[in-house]
């Protein structure tokens, strides 16, 4: 302490040198003091300090010695970081780029190059092999051992440090946003009692009624060609604005994307390069004007809450997703959004994971149709023997009993989830061992869905449309067992699923049994299959296919 103390008085009387030290040396215990921390959590406590130590020795000292005081300061902490996460870090002994192990804006670069790091990160595991580091403390591991020990049902794992970007508290978060196991747990009852089976039936014809909006836009374009990327996300989109709000949202009727998701597919983007490093986008979030972009969506969000709250009767049996969770805000359960700010929240995450998912998977399965005529036939064949009536035959229970139709659904989430990274789980204080290999604890560690989803060791033909693995040919392809994700596993998984499946179905089995689907002229599907974006969820590009109605129409 006498020697720091000399050092200020040194300050104090012009020694620029002496002082340069003392700051590098408060960069080092400063580095120290915060790496047992998650950073994120105190970032803005620790820049609110900086600014005024800052502004106190440019008070103290001036302008000029403030400045090369802070210099040093940021130099040492650096310097001690990265030499502390090469050298002494307990994830230092896993394989990787050597800018990985500092920081993750090594990731965030490679995600810049084309917005496809599910290919980086196919790159990193064919060198590297199984466990790769990608980040200061992330491993991403591509080993099917690891999928139950990380994201099953009895998995110590919770939900990895970027869920928490904008904080650890759950009152103010989505669901989604909620880490903790016994805190997601029970926000987790209100959306399932949305999504319960009782509930399903409620929504059943009203996502016919949509689908018909869609076959009615399909007949009066037949022939001629059509983005079904555009037009699978106005179909899921009005029907989250139906189910989720009890809303109609129009897209199917105008044929124009919705302003307030135009805004946020206009940024996607820049999510899925600043989602490697999420504390960036929470404080890029926080200066005024730079998610100006957004404020449309947000704004529609808040206005569609407003709005059901004066239309709500709480005597009446919930007809949408949301009303459910205003159910539990009026009764007080415990499983309801806290402040309105966690409503909102909520809200956000609907129209995005309950839309954007379905169009995807949609969009991707209409493309498998097209290029493989002979799935598209035997799907058809099928339909026309459960009903022989075509389309005015057609019912949810019958469309539900034809296994070939939940197959291609599933070899087209095998081969294209809309999430192709896979959420980050943080491993417990003890660490998980995966067969050979320990993984430290409170290490963030992602399972790429659409790289063990097309893994040659557990699947085979894998990188091939083969429907029938999920069915007659389950034994023989040996598909029990094979890591399978797209909705993710245990307590964290998608809770939306069902309602997706039945959106799926219901759209699918229309399409086949009225039309034949194939390529529009000039269309090969190449474009669609190479330059789907990595975001945070998939980016499809345009898909232009033609309809031709079939003779029962």
């Amino acid at each position: 302490m006498d020697a720091v103390r000399d050092a200020v008085q040194s300050i104090a009387q012009g020694s620029v040198t002496r002082g340069a030290g003392v700051a590098a040396l408060f960069g080092v215990l400063f580095h120290l003091a915060i790496q047992p921390l998650e950073f994120e959590l105190i970032m803005y406590h620790s820049m609110a300090a900086f600014m005024f130590t800052f502004f106190g020795m440019v008070y103290s000292f001036g302008l000029v010695k403030a400045t090369i005081f802070t210099a040093s300061f940021n130099a040492a902490l650096l310097a001690s970081i990265s030499v502390y996460r090469l050298f002494f870090h307990r994830c230092g002994r896993f394989p990787g780029p050597l800018a990985a192990g500092i920081s993750r804006f090594y990731a965030a670069s490679l995600a810049a190059k084309d917005v496809q790091y599910y290919k980086e990160l196919a790159k990193l595991h064919h060198q590297y092999g199984d466990f790769v580091r990608t980040g200061p403390r992330e491993i991403s591991v591509l080993h099917k051992s690891a999928v139950p020990l990380i994201y099953g049902p009895y998995s110590e794992c919770t939900k990895g440090t970027p869920y928490g970007q904008n904080g650890n508290n759950p009152k103010i978060c989505s669901v989604h946003a909620t880490r903790g196991h016994h805190e997601h747990r029970l926000r987790r009852r209100a959306w399932d009692r949305g999504f319960s089976t009782k509930a399903l039936g409620t929504y059943e014809l009203r996502i016919k009624a949509k689908t018909d909006l869609l076959k009615s836009q399909l007949v009066k374009n037949a022939g001629k060609p059509m983005d079904v990327s555009a037009w699978s996300m106005f179909f899921s989109f009005d029907v989250m604005g139906d189910v989720g709000f009890g809303r109609d949202f129009n897209n199917l009727k105008s044929g124009v994307e919705h302003a307030a998701i135009k805004s946020v597919h206009d940024h996607m983007k820049v999510v899925g390069i600043l989602n490697a490093v999420p504390w960036l986008t929470n404080l890029i979030g926080s200066i005024p004007g730079a998610a100006a972009g957004y404020n449309g969506f947000f704004s529609f969000c808040s206005d569609q809450i407003r709005e059901k709250h004066r239309t709500w009767d709480a005597e009446e049996y919930p007809q949408d997703i949301i009303s459910w969770l205003l159910k539990a805000v009026k009764e007080k359960d415990v499983s309801a959004p806290q402040t309105a700010a966690a409503l909102e929240d909520d809200s956000r995450l609907m129209i995005i994971a309950g839309s954007e998912t379905t169009a995807v998977t949609l969009a991707t399965a209409l493309f498998y149709l097209a290029k493989y005529p002979a799935k598209q036939t035997k799907l058809q064949h099928l339909l026309n023997q459960s009903m022989p009536g075509g389309f005015m035959d057609w019912s949810y229970e019958k469309a539900k009993s034809i296994s070939y139709l939940d197959d291609i659904i599933n070899e087209t989430l095998r081969l294209q989830p809309a999430l192709m990274t896979g959420g980050a789980r943080e491993t417990p204080a003890k660490g998980v061992q995966i067969d050979d290999t320990y993984i430290p604890g409170n290490t963030n560690v992602v399972i790429p869905v659409s790289l063990i989803q097309r893994d040659p060791r557990w699947w085979q033909q894998a990188e091939e449309f083969v429907p029938e693995r999920f069915g007659e040919l389950k034994q023989e392809m040996e598909t029990e067992g094979a890591p399978y994700l797209p909705f993710s596993l245990g307590v964290y998984s998608c809770p939306g699923k069902n309602l997706a499946m039945m959106s799926l179905r219901t759209a699918l089995s229309m399409i086949a049994m009225s039309f034949d689907v194939g390529f529009a002229p000039g269309e090969t599907g190449v474009r669609f299959e190479e330059e789907k974006l990595d975001t945070l969820t998939v980016t499809l590009p345009p898909l232009y296919l033609k309809f031709t109605p079939r003779e029962s129409i």
